[in-house]
């Protein structure tokens, strides 16, 4: 715990003192020069050298010797330098000539107004009774208070590069915004650490204090470099947060307080309804589409550590790059190159843009990385594990693992199996930074293979008939006759066979699809299994794939 030193005494230069010194000097100085005009004109009428008058000892002579005379004009002028010295006097005072005086706002001036003091005292508020029970008020409840005399209610708290930002307001320029200058770093933060500033102490950090007017665009700040009361602290919470609590009690008219507990941020990554808001332009957004695009490109365990040494963004242009840092269990560090461009989703890795440079050799030759979708150069098929063949239902024994699924039509599926229910099974599929879940059903599952690189091919379900089926062939075969036997339309059976084949033509192909609600999707022609087709749609960094019947197709044309 930090304990701020000593008090010192401080002064207030307050406006006022300000105007009235300026007053009196004006005056001054003006009763001065009509004074001196009158002596001179005096001198001149009664004969005299008006130019002795011009210095005031050089004149005492004369004034003296005359004094019937010139009693009036001279008590004037006394009077005149008396009273700019004491406006002179009470400027010195007020530290207006020391170049302390506070800078006021001016209605004609653009941009951000400051008011500050380089010391400031503090207030009869700040000890009071009533500060005392508005703050125990908000103890234990969300961060919330008053500045300036309006109701404060947080939106966003940070800290970064040492200073920590409270602020109201979702806009470029917060409405409301309270900094303190501490100069912590969060990664020093490694347990709870608290800061107790008493109003009359030395050396307390620096406060901003800063609302924007009526009618006005750009904040004014006031700065505080003592004077106030405040007790923080803060402990790690997560990655890039820190849980935290203040009392805080400012020295202004206004009787502003903070009080209450709040999560702060330690980076700019922006949040919508607990999730990082993927739109917000900004180099960190970059940086964790790219950390997190990087961690679905390893084997569980092999990865360690992801650092990105370096983001850039083009606002105008909608792209990005992010240079990050890989390190691998097997010693490996690799350093890993990744485009971005923003999409209909937020910000996306581009599809087969990232670079790959080697900055580490691996340690440990006998550890090999397998990433997913790239096959290790070198690698033969004689040191595969043997394929297991299992039904449908026994696949529950690797639910929760990383798997590549194999349909009927060819098309691979990579995620993590979820769950299996009945004659379905759930994939977990990353697409772009983000996370889709893909249902596959019993009948379009061709074999499984596991992250080992163990393949699980699926058993035919009509090889194993219960017995009482086959202790019952005579049964079997006369259902089969019987629908041998039934008149089969030709109009029904063979427009469906010609249009299954001219759809077939179309798997793999780009199209275009009508649905019977007038909704349009083009994407890719996956597969298609008994009456129910599969559209991958591209989206963002990844794809999305759409399921239709066929009785729900309007039209199905090849996209040009």
């Amino acid at each position: 715990m930090r304990r701020c030193s000593p008090p010192i005494d401080s002064v207030w230069a307050h406006g006022e003192n300000n105007n009235m010194a300026e007053l009196l000097i004006i005056v001054g100085v003006s009763a001065l020069i009509i004074a001196t005009l009158g002596l001179m004109h005096e001198a001149g009428s009664r004969g005299h050298s008006p130019l002795f008058f011009l210095l005031p000892m050089v004149s005492f002579g004369q004034v003296q010797s005359h004094w019937e005379y010139y009693r009036w004009w001279a008590l004037a002028r006394v009077g005149a330098v008396l009273t700019t010295a004491v406006g002179v006097g009470l400027l010195v005072m007020t530290g207006g000539l020391a170049g302390d005086i506070a800078v006021q706002p001016m209605s004609s001036q653009s941009g951000q107004v400051l008011r500050g003091e380089k010391k400031a005292s503090s207030t009869a508020f700040v000890s009071s009774e009533e500060a005392a029970l508005l703050v125990v008020e908000g103890q234990g409840k969300r961060l919330t208070g008053r500045l300036h005399g309006e109701p404060f209610r947080y939106d966003r708290v940070a800290l970064i590069d040492g200073v920590l930002t409270l602020s109201q307001g979702e806009g470029f320029l917060a409405d409301l915004e309270v900094r303190v200058l501490l100069g912590w770093n969060p990664e020093d933060i490694t347990e709870r650490k608290t800061l107790i500033v008493g109003p009359s102490d030395e050396g307390a950090p620096v406060a901003h204090l800063s609302w924007k007017p009526q009618g006005k665009d750009y904040p004014e700040t006031r700065i505080f470099e003592g004077g106030y009361r405040m007790e923080l602290a803060l402990a790690p919470l997560d990655t890039g947060q820190l849980s935290g609590s203040i009392v805080l009690v400012m020295p202004d008219s206004f009787k502003s307080y903070l009080s209450g507990n709040f999560t702060a941020h330690t980076n700019h990554l922006r949040y919508r309804n607990g999730e990082v808001d993927l739109y917000f332009d900004h180099e960190d957004t970059l940086a964790y589409v790219a950390e997190e695009f990087l961690k679905t490109q390893f084997p569980q365990g092999a990865l360690l550590h992801v650092q990105t040494k370096h983001a850039t963004l083009h606002r105008a242009e909608k792209v990005g790059l992010v240079i990050a840092t890989v390190e691998l269990s097997n010693g490996e560090v690799q350093e890993r190159k990744i485009r971005l461009e923003k999409a209909d989703v937020g910000w996306a890795v581009v599809p087969g843009s990232m670079d790959t440079r080697v900055t580490v050799a691996p340690q440990d030759q006998g550890i090999k990385l397998v990433e997913p979708n790239i096959e290790t150069p070198g690698e033969t098929h004689s040191t595969a594990p043997e394929p297991v063949t299992l039904t449908f239902p026994e696949l529950v024994a690797y639910v929760n693992q990383f798997v590549l699924l194999e349909t009927i039509g060819g098309q691979k599926l990579e995620g993590v199996l979820r769950k299996i229910s009945g004659d379905r099974l759930w994939l977990v599929m990353s697409v772009g930074s983000g996370n889709v879940e893909r249902s596959v059903g019993a009948p379009e599952l061709k074999s499984m293979t596991l992250s080992s690189g163990k393949q699980v091919l699926l058993e035919s379900t009509g090889s194993k008939l219960p017995i009482s089926a086959q202790q019952q062939p005579k049964v079997e075969s006369a259902s089969v006759k019987s629908v041998q036997q039934r008149p089969v339309s030709p109009e029904t059976t063979e427009p469906a066979s010609e249009g299954h084949s001219e759809l077939k033509t179309l798997i793999g192909k780009k199209v275009v699809i009508e649905a019977s609600d007038g909704s349009k999707r083009t994407g890719v022609l996956q597969s298609l299994v008994d009456d129910q087709l599969t559209l991958s749609v591209p989206v963002g960094a990844g794809s999305m794939e759409f399921f239709y019947d066929l009785d729900s197709i309007r039209h199905i044309e090849a996209a040009r």
